[in-house]
């Protein structure tokens, strides 16, 4: 590869396992082609449109439910009640155990404040993930 550059990555054992299977089914020549994969499509989800429009969207958030994180969340809903459609909950038990929280948000109104929304979402501490599409 041309002007490649190489990076030092701390990583939890049970995420570097997680790395290694996932390389293995979808046929990664190497973990750092799974990174740089996963790098690549994170920086092109990441630029969303910030228009000035009407849109509408889904935001998946997984994270670990105690109160302070319930009442953050409380607390966001109240102030984009708005563009907030309707919210699913769930509990899951994560593949190293542990119970999470997770709520998927169908959001429609303007682009900026649906944007507006999900930077302040994944705020949330104890996120182990979140996702934002924009149709």
């Amino acid at each position: 590869m041309v002007n490649v550059e190489r990076v030092s990555l701390s990583l939890p054992k049970f995420l570097l396992g997680e790395i290694d299977r996932l390389m293995k089914r979808k046929g990664y020549s190497s973990r750092s082609e799974l990174i740089r994969d996963a790098i690549r499509k994170y920086i092109l989800e990441s630029n969303l449109p910030l228009e000035d429009k009407e849109v509408g969207g889904i935001i998946i958030l997984v994270y670990s439910p105690n109160k302070e994180n319930i009442e953050f969340l409380e607390k966001l809903f109240l102030e984009y009640k708005d563009i907030i459609n309707s919210i699913n909950q769930s509990y899951i038990k994560t593949s190293c155990g542990k119970n999470k929280k997770i709520e998927t948000y169908i959001v429609e109104g303007n682009a900026k404040k649906i944007l507006e929304f999900y930077e302040n979402i994944i705020k949330i501490p104890e996120k182990i993930y979140d996702k934002i599409i924009i149709f």
